[in-house]
C-alpha cells in the first residue's frame, strides 16, 4: 500500500472521527439530562455543550426560549413544557419536562436552637436480663422478640406514652402472660411477654431500656415568608444507640446561648455546646421530624431579610457560603466550596458534598461539627440547602440536602411546595 493511499484512509478517519466526536458528546450530554427539570420563572439553565446542527429541537416558544453557546434555557411563564431533541429532524433522541414554578422566599436562619422532643411510645434502646426471686435469670423481652429500635406502643392493652407507665403496667398485672405491641419499621407487631419479679427490688420487669424524650442542640435553617412555619436540623432526630428515627408525641425548640466549642479532628467530631435559655417560652412547636429535620410552628417572630429558594437545577459546584452564629453574637457567613452534586429525582438527604475553605471556621471549629446540623447553605443569593453531615475522618468536608426537600416538608395546605 502506496503512501498516497494511506494519507487518504487517515485523512477519511480523521474527517469521520471529528464528525463523530461532533455527535456523540452532545448525546452523551443530552442522554444526561434529567427527564425532569425543576426552575424558577425567568430564570435560565446553562449546559457546559454546544449543539450541532444535526440536532434540532422542538417546544413551546411562548413558555421557553433556547440558546445554543453553549445550551441555555431561558424560561418565560410559570408551568410545565415539554422539550425535544431531534436527530436530523427525524429520530427522537431526549423529552425533557420542564416545572416552572414561582420563586419561593424564606428567612434563612443560622441560629442555634435547643431542641427537646418526647417520643410517640417508647423505644426500646437495650435488652437486659432480669433476676428474678427464684435467683434465676430471665430474658424476657428477648424471648418476646423484642428489638432494640422498636416503639412500645402498648402493654396489656394500655397506651404507653413514657417509661413510667410501663412500671406501672407491669405491676398492676403482675405475674401473667400480658399482650405488648411495638412499632417496627413502619409496621406494628403484636407479641406476648411474661413479667419478671426482679429479686433487686420487687419491681415485675420486662428486661429492657428505653427511652421517651432527647434533647440536643442544631440550628435553625429557615422560616417561612410569613413566620409561622420553620425547618431546622436537615436530618432526622434519631436515638443514638439504634440510628433508628424517633417518632415523635410533641416537641419544642429554644433559644440556645453558645457556652463552648470542641473543634473536629479526624474521627474525632467535635462539638457546639450550649445552654437553653428562656424555657418557660419555647421559640415554636416540633410537629414532624422526618428524614430532611424537624418542622413546626413559630411561636415568635425571626429577624432576617427574605430570600428564594435555590432549586437543584441552579446549584453549581463552585463558592458558595454557610450561615452560623458561633459567639452569641448572631450568623456570620463563612466560605464553602460545594465540590459535589448529585441528580436527585427522589428527595435524599445526601444531596451535595461541602467543602469548608474560610479560615476563619476552620480555626474556631475545625470544619463542620454537631451541632451546625442545619446551618444554611446560600449561593448566588439564594438558599440552596442545609449541612447535615460531617466526613467523619475528614471534618473539613460534609453533606448538605437540596432545600427544596426540605421546604416540601412543611403543610401542603397552607404553603404551594417548590414542586408547582
Amino acid at each position: 500500500m502506496d503512501k498516497q493511499r494511506i494519507s487518504k484512509i487517515f485523512a477519511v478517519f480523521l474527517i469521520f472521527s471529528l464528525i463523530i466526536a461532533d455527535y456523540v458528546f452532545p448525546l452523551r450530554f443530552i442522554n444526561n439530562i434529567p427527564d425532569v427539570i425543576k426552575v424558577a420563572e425567568g430564570s435560565k439553565q446553562s449546559f457546559d455543550f454546544k449543539l450541532p446542527d444535526a440536532i434540532s429541537t422542538d417546544f413551546d416558544t411562548s413558555a421557553i426560549k433556547l440558546n445554543n453557546k453553549p445550551l441555555t434555557i431561558n424560561t418565560i411563564k410559570e408551568g410545565k413544557s415539554n422539550l425535544e431533541f431531534y436527530l436530523f429532524g427525524l429520530f427522537p433522541l431526549k423529552k425533557v419536562t420542564l416545572d416552572v414554578v414561582p420563586d419561593v422566599y424564606v428567612r434563612p436562619g443560622g441560629q442555634p436552637i435547643g431542641v427537646k422532643v418526647k417520643t410517640r411510645g417508647t423505644m426500646v434502646v437495650g435488652l437486659s436480663e432480669v433476676i428474678g426471686c427464684d435467683a434465676r435469670v430471665y430474658k424476657p423481652a428477648r424471648k418476646a422478640g423484642i428489638q432494640p429500635g422498636d416503639m412500645i406502643l402498648t402493654l396489656d392493652n394500655v397506651k404507653v406514652n413514657c417509661a413510667d407507665d410501663i412500671t406501672r403496667i407491669l405491676n398492676k398485672a403482675g405475674n401473667k402472660t400480658i399482650p405488648i405491641s411495638v412499632k417496627r419499621d413502619g409496621g406494628i407487631l403484636k407479641k406476648q411477654i411474661m413479667p419478671i419479679k426482679s429479686k433487686e427490688d420487687s419491681e415485675f420487669r420486662i428486661g429492657l431500656w428505653v427511652k421517651d424524650h432527647t434533647a440536643g442542640i442544631g440550628t435553625l435553617t429557615f422560616t417561612t415568608e410569613d413566620n409561622k412555619m420553620f425547618g431546622a436540623l436537615g436530618h432526622a432526630i434519631t436515638d443514638t444507640a439504634t440510628g433508628k428515627k424517633l417518632s415523635l408525641s410533641d416537641g419544642e425548640i429554644y433559644n440556645t446561648e453558645i457556652t463552648s466549642i470542641e473543634s473536629g479532628k479526624s474521627n474525632k467530631p467535635g462539638e457546639i455546646r450550649g445552654v437553653f435559655t428562656n424555657e418557660l417560652n419555647p421559640q415554636g412547636s416540633i410537629e414532624e421530624n422526618t428524614s430532611f429535620g424537624i418542622f413546626g410552628h413559630m411561636n415568635k417572630q425571626v429577624q432576617g431579610k427574605l430570600m428564594p429558594i435555590g432549586l437543584q437545577s441552579e446549584i453549581k459546584t463552585g463558592p458558595a457560603q454557610i450561615l452560623i452564629d458561633l459567639d452569641n453574637k448572631g450568623t456570620k457567613s463563612y466560605d464553602v466550596e460545594i465540590i459535589k452534586t448529585s441528580d436527585q429525582s427522589r428527595p435524599s438527604s445526601k444531596s451535595m458534598v461541602i467543602k469548608v475553605t474560610d479560615r476563619r471556621l476552620l480555626k474556631k471549629t475545625g470544619g463542620i461539627i454537631q451541632g451546625m446540623s442545619g446551618s444554611p447553605i446560600i449561593q448566588n443569593g439564594k438558599l440552596i440547602g442545609a449541612v447535615t453531615h460531617v466526613f467523619v475522618n475528614d471534618p473539613t468536608r460534609g453533606y448538605g440536602v437540596y432545600i427544596e426537600w426540605m421546604f416540601n416538608q412543611i403543610e401542603p395546605a397552607e404553603y404551594k411546595t417548590v414542586s408547582g
